[in-house]
């Protein structure tokens, strides 16, 4: 099995601008529409956003085209983001259509009972944009001192220990649920519509126990304002290099990382393929587009193809086992 570690630890990839290949040269002939599976505003949409100009202007440096070098943005949200990568799917394979993929496109067979794709075969992938960290949060009233407590709890009263999220089957459940099987526990999951408003019921201390992306909540763990268990990541946060992580504390490798990632539907020409990936981590690459996604609250990872496809390769096998043990079907 490849390592999923090997990947979403690599540091960002400098892509070397060589000959523009043949089946490129004509590349864009029109606007190029970057679908975001969500409506605007969200953290996904910001993100996509934020590369939109660079990946541009990188597109339009590169020369070769015929259509200008026009990055257009487009939301299309419902069904937990499998509509948008369904419209991109049936789009003509030119490397016009792309859409903003996140970790929940591998399981969409597990979690979406009439999927109008198939998750596995649909896409080429084109790179890894950028990624977000998880961390378990308590209110300030929150009855346990540490992890360890958590779990303790957990195991005297199984089910009797509460916790919410930004949703069902996002990156900060399922690693919840990791954490809950890794340790032989059961936990309750209490899902939100979003971080914003989990967040405002633990401050409020109306629920205990969240499992929130880092930037989040970031400025009330600074604040005092809410207290911090674990990070869900493979490595600690530069956004809270202070918090241990579930490994570290002897809970297993709970992975809550959301990683964002760039898909072209399935036959997009290798030449074209590639001169996404350049524009894309040319988009994500320098100390300013890095500050910029930064103050999003993202971390640039970049990359090649190969590496996103072997880290897609990977996530069924990683994560099937959790939504089997969480109980979780299609609907």
């Amino acid at each position: 099995m490849i390592e999923r570690r090997s990947v979403l630890l690599l540091p960002l990839a400098a892509v070397a601008a060589g000959g523009l290949p043949a089946r490129a040269q004509g590349f864009p002939s029109q606007p190029i529409h970057v679908v975001v599976p969500f409506p605007p505003g969200g953290g996904t949409d910001s993100l996509a956003r934020a590369i939109q100009e660079p990946m541009q202007k990188a597109l339009g440096s590169m020369g070769g085209g015929t259509g200008g070098a026009t990055v257009i943005v487009d939301n299309k949200g419902g069904g937990g983001g499998s509509i948008a990568h369904e419209f991109v799917a049936k789009q003509p394979a030119d490397g016009h259509w792309l859409v903003v993929g996140a970790n929940n496109l591998p399981l969409y067979p597990h979690i979406v009972a009439k999927l109008g794709f198939d998750a596995r075969t649909a896409f080429v992938p084109i790179g890894f944009i950028a990624k977000q960290e998880s961390v378990l949060v308590g209110s300030l009233d929150a009855p346990w001192p540490d992890l360890e407590a958590i779990v303790a709890a957990a195991k005297a009263a199984p089910g009797s220990v509460q916790y919410g999220t930004a949703g069902l089957t996002t990156p900060m459940h399922l690693s919840t649920e990791q954490f809950a099987m890794l340790n032989g526990i059961k936990l309750t999951h209490v899902p939100f519509r979003g971080t914003g408003p989990l967040v405002t019921d633990l401050l409020g201390g109306h629920i205990k126990l969240g499992m929130s992306s880092i930037t989040s909540v970031a400025q009330q763990i600074a604040a005092g304002k809410l207290k911090p268990y674990a990070m869900a990541s493979l490595e600690r946060s530069s956004v809270a290099p202070t918090i241990p992580t579930f490994k570290e504390l002897g809970a297993g490798d709970v992975d809550g990382t959301i990683a964002y990632t760039l898909l072209a539907p399935a036959g997009t020409p290798p030449a074209v393929v590639t001169r996404l990936n350049e524009a894309l981590n040319a988009a994500v690459a320098t100390p300013e587009q890095k500050q910029d996604l930064s103050r999003r609250g993202f971390v640039a990872i970049g990359g090649t193809p190969q590496q996103l496809g072997d880290w897609l390769k990977v996530q069924e096998p990683i994560w099937v086992p959790v939504l089997q043990a969480a109980g979780i079907r299609p609907e």
